[in-house]
């Protein structure tokens, strides 16, 4: 094994606000961005993508192989899986399209493209779970909704990257054939609850339903997709907030009415949840919509305070029982990046004083509990404490597009002399 900062991760001393600063954050200048930007490039460009490149990518065959002993640096199997292939064309697109032009992330994202394209389902239904290395289904059994949604997110970066519109219309197709299945009323999905019933209405699927119109939007006008970003967020704040609990809940019956089923109706998805409404204040930014951004922006600084773990630090994603006050105790690390992503919205528009706590609070941990050294990957979730965790995945999505979108955010607002946009003033 190489040096730690040559072959592994940065330690959280390299990151962020310093643990005795934490409390003196009281102004974006406090957030030593510039700094920030130095680290975050070498944590991405230095570290992670060559980790990427030596365990992760398949050269031969194309696609991720994301099945990796983190601190051994080994291969568990070969496996792909659909989810993964569509987050992988998406991250290195991104990365080419916004920060690094190099030529070989087109040429790994396209080999990824090949591979999953020629296993997407004609019929319109979803990738089966897994694929051996060089593309056979293992099993027969359909995959979830994420598989083709992921593929489509991947699409729509990969043509951005190299200027065909052929991906992006192909992009749109997946979606939109994805939201006819999940409009059938024999839908369905593996939702928390006692007896489940077909056709539920998941916030998850609205969560990554928006997330992709507001890509593409970015890139096309196109009414279908307006359409069908509107109705996500009517779903999100209109009907998933709980009207007894006022808590984002996972599922709701297939008319958006609740569910009578005690373990859903009382099962808060805080997780998604707060990664959701701030990927609805990511659409209000788009639409320059005021109204939206405020009360989107207000409920995720509920959830994420909801969610907050006042005696070991980050978040939980989920209430087991909300009126018993029960948490799962699990601390999953993609949370804690979505809510540094979501209150970086908030800082790059607003300035907000409780966003920046927030973020330099959350980066800490992070960096702390979830980035070590000494394993090729970040750690993926772990116990309360973080004290025993996973050391089995490499995860190649909410790390690395948490670096991306937060370069990229830095940049902006350096370029306004580190005051917020005024967007909403």
């Amino acid at each position: 094994m190489g040096a730690p900062l040559l072959s592994g991760l940065i330690p959280v001393q390299a990151f962020g606000i310093p643990p005795e600063k934490k409390s003196t954050v009281e102004c974006i200048k406090d957030l030593n961005i510039r700094d920030l930007i130095t680290q975050y490039r070498k944590a991405l460009l230095e570290q992670f993508i060559p980790n990427m490149d030596k365990l992760v990518v398949d050269h031969e065959y194309g696609g991720f192989m994301c099945a990796v002993d983190i601190l051994n640096r080994k291969t568990i199997t070969t496996n792909k899986r659909a989810w993964f292939e569509g987050r992988g064309i998406w991250m290195y697109s991104f990365l080419y399209n916004n920060l690094d032009k190099n030529p070989r992330y087109l040429e790994i994202a396209t080999k990824s493209k090949d591979f999953i394209l020629k296993l997407l389902p004609k019929d319109g239904s979803f990738y089966v779970t897994n694929f051996t290395r060089e593309g056979k289904p293992i099993g027969n059994t359909p995959g979830d909704i994420y598989g083709n949604l992921f593929v489509a997110e991947g699409l729509a970066e990969y043509s951005k990257a190299i200027g065909e519109k052929q991906y992006l219309d192909q992009a749109i197709e997946i979606i939109l054939k994805a939201v006819e299945r999940y409009d059938r009323p024999d839908f369905e999905y593996p939702y928390k609850a006692e007896k489940r019933i077909q056709g539920p209405r998941i916030l998850g699927h609205w969560m990554i339903l928006l997330s992709l119109s507001t890509q593409i939007l970015r890139q096309r006008q196109d009414e279908r997709i307006v359409a069908l970003a509107d109705r996500c967020v009517d779903a999100i704040l209109n009907h998933h907030i709980s009207k007894e609990y006022g808590v984002l809940t996972e599922a709701l019956s297939h008319d958006l009415s609740p569910l009578s089923d005690l373990i859903a109706s009382q099962y808060g998805d805080i997780g998604h949840g707060c990664e959701t409404l701030a990927f609805v204040m990511n659409y209000a930014v788009l639409r320059n919509d005021k109204s939206l951004f405020k009360r989107s922006s207000d409920e995720f600084k509920r959830h994420v305070e909801m969610a907050r773990d006042n005696v070991f630090g980050g978040h939980y994603y989920a209430f087991e029982n909300i009126p018993a006050n029960t948490f799962l105790l699990t601390k999953v690390r993609w949370l804690q990046e979505e809510i540094m992503i979501g209150a970086l919205i908030l800082i790059e528009h607003t300035g907000d004083q409780w966003a920046l706590q927030c973020f330099a609070e959350t980066e800490h941990y992070v960096r702390d509990k979830f980035v070590r050294p000494e394993y090729a990957f970040v750690i993926d979730s772990g116990d309360r404490k973080v004290e025993k965790h996973s050391s089995s995945r490499a995860e190649h999505y909410h790390y690395p597009r948490q670096l991306m979108v937060s370069l990229l955010a830095f940049e902006r607002i350096l370029k306004r002399n580190e005051k917020p946009s005024g967007l909403f003033s």
